[in-house]
C-alpha cells in the first residue's frame, strides 16, 4: 500500500515527532532520584543515546516498541507492507550498527524497550546501576 501523503508533506509530519519522549524525562527522572548522577543528554555520540555516562562509557537507549521494531514479526504485529516496514527494518538495522560501533569504541551499551520501562522501571534502574558498578 502507498503511502498516501507525498515524500515533502510525510517529512513535515515526521519533523513533528519530538526526539525526547516523555518516557525519557520519567526515566532520567528517576536515575537523578535514585542517585544515579553524573549522565549527559544530547550527548555527540553515534546513534544519539537517550542517556549518556561518559565517564564510565556507558550509552543508554530507550527504545520505542513500534519504531524499533520489537518482535514485530514473532509477535505478528507487522506493519503495513512497504513504508513503514522498511523504515522499521532500517532502524533495526542501524540500531545493531550503532551497537557495534560502539562497542567497538568501548562503550557500553543497554537498549531498553518502551515496554519494559513501563512495566518494571526498577529492573531497568537496576540494570544501569550494575553497569555503572562495574566501572
Amino acid at each position: 500500500m502507498p503511502d498516501k501523503f507525498s515524500k515533502e508533506a510525510r517529512s513535515k509530519i515526521m519533523s513533528k515527532i519530538k526526539s525526547t519522549t516523555k518516557l525519557e524525562i520519567y526515566f532520567r527522572k528517576e536515575l537523578y532520584k535514585q542517585g544515579l548522577k553524573g549522565y549527559r543528554i544530547n550527548y555527540k555520540l553515534p546513534g544519539k543515546p537517550d542517556i549518556v555516562y561518559p565517564k564510565q562509557k556507558l550509552a543508554v537507549f530507550i527504545d520505542g516498541d513500534f519504531w524499533h521494531g520489537f518482535n514485530w514479526k514473532v509477535k505478528g504485529k507487522i506493519p503495513p507492507k512497504g513504508y513503514w516496514q522498511k523504515k522499521i527494518q532500517k532502524n533495526i538495522d542501524r540500531d545493531k550498527k550503532i551497537v557495534a560501533e560502539l562497542e567497538s569504541k568501548g562503550w557500553k551499551v543497554i537498549r531498553l524497550w518502551e515496554h519494559e520501562v513501563n512495566k518494571d522501571l526498577q529492573a531497568c534502574i537496576d540494570k544501569v546501576k550494575s553497569l555503572l558498578e562495574l566501572t
